[in-house]
């Protein structure tokens, strides 16, 4: 059975800031970056319980794929692997999810804008 891949708009953003921040460096850097993440997204379509679960919530499981993390659920009733959150290894995991857990993270709200067409408010 396949999932859909579906990703959250914090996600979306953290996809976004990636692009921007790999497409600094050369043109081809990004693209094969995503190039790469489609092929994993592919294995994660058919076998989306292959990466272990996230020790601090069990809800949530988490694929490394480069230098980042993609924190994930599997929704068996819709078909879905939802991506929640996408984080550069190097940060305080722990920390960051626990923030965007509690809701006390801040996101640019210039980038949702730009990314998504919404505001934070009618994410909501």
């Amino acid at each position: 059975m396949s999932y859909k891949i579906k990703f959250l708009d914090d996600a979306k953003v953290d996809l976004y800031c990636i692009e921007e921040y790999l497409s600094q460096f050369y043109p081809s850097t990004a693209r094969n970056f995503f190039e790469q993440l489609k092929e994993k997204f592919l294995l994660l379509e058919d076998m989306p319980y292959m990466y272990q679960a996230y020790e601090l919530d069990l809800f949530l499981r988490r694929m490394v794929f480069d230098d980042y993390i993609f924190f994930y659920n599997v929704d068996d009733k819709r078909n879905f692997v939802i991506i929640h959150r996408i984080f550069h290894s190097k940060r305080d995991i722990n920390t960051e999810m626990q923030k965007y857990k509690t809701g006390e993270m801040e996101v640019n709200e210039a980038v949702i804008a730009y990314h998504t067409g919404k505001t934070r408010r009618k994410m909501t």
